[in-house]
């Protein structure tokens, strides 16, 4: 299992999404280890972390990370996971409450409904049929508002030119595997036992994980804060790194201020 640390404080762990690795938090880590002890890793099935060819589930990957965090001799940390990390977040919130100091949940959901089991199978069967780059490039339209393609193109085109560099890519068995932990997916009925403070958030123009599934969250977890990132898409983290991160930071500012 493949880590990053950076930064000195109150632990905070970064908990990346499906095909993504450590990496994609580049926009972040600066701006977190500014004030945190920052810990970004590779979940299984991508980048420098091990891709076994067996069943995931996002419980099983939220072992993976208290794994990590027992290793590094870390007993409680923050917590930040956008999209399929939200729903290890989720998991590992919800199996080691006591690890948990405070909960961001980015950009996911609680449970597929028929249009993402959909579009996981429709993920599934692009990237076995198409080439690396043809694939990339199509799960692009997914992750990025309409507003970046239109004003931002070369912002687009160099995420994805740095995709394509990244000398550890993606394996088709780590794709599929990790695909099958996020169609089975399952916290919503459990949400409501989340303690922590906890803060949701999503971008206006997410089409791949659509506002509604986070609002869902917000109303479930007790006293969840919740907020909305305008001009963004799925990928806001990237989008809108400057806005992201404020958010964040603020959450946690608040949060580290907390008496338990």
């Amino acid at each position: 299992m493949y880590y990053l640390e950076v930064g000195a404080g109150e632990p905070l762990l970064l908990i990346m999404g499906f095909g993504g690795d450590h990496t994609a938090w580049a926009l972040q880590m600066t701006a977190f280890a500014a004030g945190y002890r920052v810990i970004a890793f590779d979940n299984r099935g991508v980048g420098r972390t091990d891709a076994p060819d067996h069943p995931y589930t996002t419980r099983m990957m939220a072992r993976d990370a208290l794994g990590l965090m027992d290793a590094l001799g870390i007993d409680q940390a923050h917590v930040l996971g956008v999209s399929m990390g939200g729903m290890i977040a989720q998991e590992l919130a919800l199996e080691r409450p006591e690890r948990v100091r405070s909960l961001h949940l980015g950009c996911t959901l609680a449970r597929p409904d028929a249009y993402l089991l959909a579009l996981n199978a429709a993920w599934r069967d692009m990237r076995i049929g198409l080439g690396r780059e043809a694939t990339l490039r199509t799960l692009g339209l997914w992750l990025f508002a309409p507003t970046t393609y239109a004003e931002r193109p070369d912002l687009v085109e160099t995420l994805l030119q740095n995709a394509l560099a990244n000398p550890y890519p993606q394996s088709v068995c780590g794709f599929l595997r990790q695909g099958e932990a996020v169609a089975s997916h399952d916290a919503l009925e459990r949400l409501p036992n989340i303690r922590c403070p906890t803060f949701v958030s999503v971008a206006e123009d997410d089409i791949l994980v659509p506002l509604r599934f986070s609002r869902e969250i917000a109303a479930r977890i007790p006293g969840a804060e919740f907020r909305v990132i305008a001009s963004a898409g799925h990928g806001y983290f990237l989008e809108q790194p400057d806005v992201f991160n404020e958010l964040c930071l603020e959450f946690l500012a608040r949060s580290s201020s907390r008496k338990d």
